[in-house]
Order: C-alpha cells, then sequence, then structure tokens
C-alpha cells in the first residue's frame, strides 16, 4: 500500500524489554524474517516521506545507518503517520486502520500502536527524550477516534522474536524470486520450488535441503560448503557462509560465517560461529564472535517455562525453549557454555559458565574462580575497529562514540553486579 502522508516510526519504553540488544540500535532495526523491522514497515507501507524518532544518543549511529531519513526532526508539516518500531505488520485491521482518511488514535495496552495525527499535536511530541517515556503514549489520549488492539500487537519481549520469525520469513519470501538449481550432489527434500537461490551463490555439494516446512532463501554470493544440512523456514543472507554446519529455522544476516549447530535462532549482520557448538532460540547481534565450542542452554532440566529479567523483574515468558540474547560487539572464549534465558552485554568478555545476565563491557569468569572485571573502554573500541578492518569496513567516529556513551550508561549495572576495575588476566 502507498501512504502519501509523512510516516513517523518511533521507538518508546518498549524498547527498554529488549535491553542489551536494543543499546546499540533502535528497535526498529532488529532482525526479523529476511530484514530489518524498519524494512518491513518500509517495503510494506512505501511511504512518500519518513522520520525516524529516537533516543538522543543514538541519533548519530541512526543518522548514519538511515541517510535518507529525518532522524529526530524538530517539526512537521502536515498530517503525521506515528507508527511504533514494535507494531506487528499481520495485525488484525491494520490496512483498514492506514487507509483511513481522519485522524485516530490506536492503543495495545498502554502503548501506542500507530495514530493519524495533524502537525499541532505531531510538534508537541517530536522532544527525542520523550520517545522512550511512559508519558509519551499520554499526549495521543483523549481522541474521539480511538481504537484498542490486542496486546500481541506490539512485538513486546526478545523471545517474540524468536517465536515470530520462521513466519516472518515465510511471509517475506512469499514473492522470492531466484533459482533452485543446486548441482547434482545435492538433496532437496520437499518443493525445489521453495528453495530460492540468489545470484553468485556457490553450493558445493553434497548439501542436504529440507523445505518441507517453509522455504529456504540464500542470499547472493553466499556459500554453502559440504555436508551442510538446511531446513526451512531459513534465511541466509548476501555474502555469508554456511561451514558443513546445520541450520534449522533461522535468520543468518549478512556476511555472517555459521558452523556447528544454529536452531530458530537469528544472527544479525558480521557476526561469526565458525566452529561447533549449539546456538539455539537465540539472538545474536552484530559484530559478535562465538569461540570453538560455545553452546547454549535453550530448555530447562524441568521442562518448565523459561523466566528472564526484565527491566529488573523476573517475568515468565511462558515459552519452554528460550535461548540467549547477546548483544554487539560480544566475545565468547573456547568451551564457553551459556544457560537458558541469560543475556550478555555490549562488548562483554565471556569464559566458562555463564550462569546468570552478564552486564555490558564485563569480562565474565566466574566458573574459573574470577572475579568480575570490567572491559578497557579503549581495549573495546580498538577490538571493534580490528575486527572491522577483517570484513574491510573503517570503523567509524560514530561507532565508537556510541561504544563510549554505552559504556558510561551500563556504569551502574555494573556496579551493583560486583564488577571492578583492573586488569584480567589467567
Amino acid at each position: 500500500m502507498m501512504i502519501e502522508l509523512h510516516l513517523l516510526i518511533f521507538e518508546d519504553d518498549l524498547t527498554l524489554n529488549f535491553y542489551p540488544i536494543t543499546l546499540t540500535r533502535p528497535a526498529f532495526d532488529l532482525m526479523l524474517g529476511t530484514k530489518t523491522l524498519l524494512d518491513a514497515i518500509l517495503d510494506e507501507i512505501k511511504p512518500e516521506h519518513y522520520s525516524l524518532l529516537v533516543s538522543e544518543y543514538l541519533s548519530p549511529i541512526t543518522s548514519r545507518r538511515h541517510p535518507n531519513a529525518d532522524v529526530n526532526p524538530k517539526q512537521i508539516e502536515g498530517d503525521v503517520v506515528f507508527i511504533n518500531s514494535l507494531l506487528r505488520l499481520d495485525t488484525q485491521g491494520l490496512k483498514k486502520l492506514l487507509m483511513k482518511d481522519s485522524h485516530f488514535v490506536a492503543f495495545s495496552n498502554n502503548n501506542l500502536a500507530i495514530a493519524k495525527v495533524g502537525s499541532k499535536l505531531a510538534k508537541e511530541v517530536l522532544v527525542p527524550p520523550s520517545s522512550m517515556a511512559k508519558t509519551f503514549s499520554n499526549k495521543f489520549k483523549g481522541y474521539a477516534d480511538e481504537f484498542k488492539l490486542d496486546d500481541s500487537s506490539l512485538i513486546r519481549y526478545p523471545w517474540h522474536l524468536i517465536e515470530l520469525n520462521p513466519e516472518a520469513i515465510i511471509s517475506q519470501t512469499s514473492n522470492f524470486k531466484g533459482v533452485s538449481d543446486i548441482g547434482k550432489n545435492s538433496i532437496v527434500l520437499g518443493s525445489n520450488s521453495r528453495l530460492i537461490i540468489e545470484e553468485g551463490v556457490e553450493v558445493d555439494g553434497p548439501v542436504f535441503f529440507d523445505t518441507r516446512d517453509g522455504p529456504i532463501h540464500i542470499g547472493s554470493k553466499a556459500k554453502i560448503l559440504p555436508f551442510s544440512r538446511i531446513k526451512g523456514p531459513t534465511h541466509i543472507g548476501k555474502n555469508s557462509t554456511i561451514l558443513s554446519a546445520i541450520v534449522e529455522e533461522s535468520t543468518v544476516g549478512d556476511f555472517v560465517k555459521i558452523g556447528g549447530q544454529v536452531d530458530r535462532s537469528i544472527f544479525a549482520n558480521y557476526s561469526n560461529k565458525a566452529h561447533e557448538g549449539f546456538i539455539g532460540h537465540s539472538y545474536i547481534g552484530e559484530w559478535v564472535n562465538i569461540g570453538a565450542l560455545t553452546t547454549n542452554s535453550d530448555l530447562k532440566n524441568t521442562y518448565g517455562t523459561v523466566k528472564m529479567m526484565i527491566r529488573g523483574e523476573r517475568v515468565d515468558s511462558g515459552k519452554i525453549k528460550v535461548g540467549s540474547f547477546i548483544a554487539d560487539n560480544v566475545k565468547t572464549s573456547i568451551g564457553t557454555f551459556i544457560y537458558t534465558g541469560k543475556k550478555i552485554g555490549v562488548a562483554s568478555q565471556i569464559h566458562g559458565y555463564v550462569t546468570e545476565d552478564v552486564p555490558s563491557f564485563t569480562i565474565y569468569a566466574k566458573s574459573l574462580g574470577h572475579r568480575l572485571f570490567e572491559v578497557n573502554l579503549n581495549s573495546a573500541i580498538e577490538s571493534q575497529k580490528r575486527m572491522m578492518e577483517r570484513r574491510g569496513i573503517e570503523q567509524t567516529k560514530e561507532d565508537a562514540d556510541l561504544l563510549r556513551k554505552i559504556f558510561a550508561m551500563s556504569q551502574e549495572e555494573r556496579y551493583k553486579a560486583g564488577v571492578v576495575k583492573g586488569e584480567f588476566s589467567f
């Protein structure tokens, strides 16, 4: 559909539920299916103009990542359509709302989901810090034409990304076109038409493709090495490499290396899991390196539902299988084991058994008899620079400044966890 009005995609306080994976990016830059939440919104609505409303500290990096968008605009003329970045596009009645000529607001629980308002109200809420404040949605209340949407209309918790990912892949690839020529040595179990291979893909058979439960999409110039098994629905991004691995019902972003086994997980761009080990029901951020034999648990011994700490409170996911949520620039050492439902903060380094959430910029090796040490900020910035250089990418000022800001923002979290300053060594 085409929206001729100005579209403004915002993040509210729900983004806090996704910390630490949203510390380095707005919620709309999280991946779901074959693309980010933002790209999915833009592809569905096709607006003539759009702006992005984010927390002020994310404004510089967001402007660099989205040069065609107006980030944190000071004013907008005319009617504006506000869309929550975590809005599910399959929400019942959404298309009908978007086509309304008159002004309206629609809430999911107490969170604004979507609204069409005049420029006067739009100007009142275009103060960046308010985009995450609890009072943000209150400014839209009082409209005569107010709608209530189901709680499920918004993606509220990190495990919802994992739950929704297979169906998102199926939906987003429904119109994809490619070839399904896999050579003589590979096998497709299911329909060949559901295997979508883009230009320049190398399939070095034998490789086993299973499309019975959903499509498999392989982006341009990806490489699939011998003895890999890929089960749909799965998306493998451009220039990524599957290293004789098992990948089931997962999203693998661009420029990612995958070895071992990956099940029902999302790997954002530029991360590595090149060796044996298992990652299941997890979200892995960008520029993460998963060491050899690193494995996470996604199932409790009791087969009970997994509970996670969200904003300082223990929240029952209602799900039996929930894995790990690993933020950008994390490094795991060889033989790391991560317990069920744990979160690893930005630029942390983890060793041994991880039985609790790890703050950002923390060296975690409790099971090996060590205290928690703070990662040196300059070392973290230099490590990011080196990893980027290995992929032919230059670290920008915005990249380094973002790490500095998050380091300062996460100091209290480290203090409460007992992280100490000093030089760590084995």
